[in-house]
């Protein structure tokens, strides 16, 4: 039972791991692993497999150690996902010549976006907690950065990123389970767009739903599969990028309208 403790996740622990907070060892043989390699190993195996495929034994036979060695630097599979998650990409600067929240909002929803299209099994890592680590962090601190001028309050400001983060992890999610449906069905994409295409035309009863037979009537299903398919950020992203925006901004011009609190 003392053993299975050991292995069970530790938020605080989780944290010092992802800040390199933890104490080292000041005696003893050098390590013969680090940290960053069990990471690297475990982003490897996510990279050609899916994060289904990572667990402590697998990172370790892929490194050529022991699984119990591994426990001595990452204590749970949890934290070797969150570690994973922090680690999936860098995190560029913000452009300098970005103006406007505006702006500046549309390159890092395209950026993080990009992110979920390099790493996509980071979005099969279920989020325990809000971002914790550096770079994730850092990723916070840009979108509050690009809001700082608006007059919003800090709980605005943070409800406008996570509107906008679900937004982007949303389309990413979809994008990726519909570039995978031939793995998981064995069947092509493009069978599983025949056969929707043919429901809508035949089983789409105008008299029962008027309004989506208008809408595949006039053709507005032509082109939407190729938009949701591999390619994260095709025209239906910017669309709907474009609403989230256009949300954010009226919000912002009624509150600049209003009247200040009391």
């Amino acid at each position: 039972m003392a053993a299975a403790d050991n292995h069970k996740a530790d938020p605080n622990r989780t944290l010092e791991l992802l800040w390199g907070a933890q104490q080292q060892p000041t005696r003893g043989p050098k390590p013969a692993l680090s940290l960053q390699q069990i990471v690297e190993a475990g982003i490897k195996v996510a990279d050609a497999e899916g994060v289904a495929a990572v667990s402590m034994r697998r990172v370790a036979d892929e490194l050529g150690f022991t699984t119990m060695s591994l426990y001595r630097y990452v204590p749970s599979k949890t934290d070797l996902l969150e570690l994973m998650v922090e680690n999936a990409g860098f995190i560029a600067d913000m452009p300098e010549g970005l103006t406007g929240w505006r702006e500046k909002l549309r390159w890092w929803a395209n950026d993080t976006a990009g992110l979920y299209r390099r790493r996509r099994w980071a979005l099969d890592v279920p989020l325990n907690a809000p971002p914790m680590g550096p770079n994730q962090i850092k990723r916070m601190e840009q979108a509050l950065a690009a809001l700082d001028d608006t007059g919003l309050s800090g709980g605005e400001m943070l409800g406008i990123l996570v509107l906008l983060s679900g937004y982007v992890r949303g389309h990413a999610q979809l994008a990726s389970t519909l570039a995978d449906v031939e793995a998981r069905t064995g069947t092509s994409q493009a069978a599983w767009d025949e056969a929707y295409g043919r429901m809508l035309a035949e089983f789409v009863d105008p008299a029962l739903y008027p309004t989506l037979a208008r809408v595949v009537a006039e053709g507005g299903f032509e082109g939407y599969d190729d938009a949701v398919g591999d390619d994260l950020l095709g025209d239906d992203f910017a669309f709907g990028l474009d609403l989230v925006l256009d949300g954010i901004g009226r919000y912002i011009e009624r509150r600049a309208g209003a009247p200040s609190p009391e």
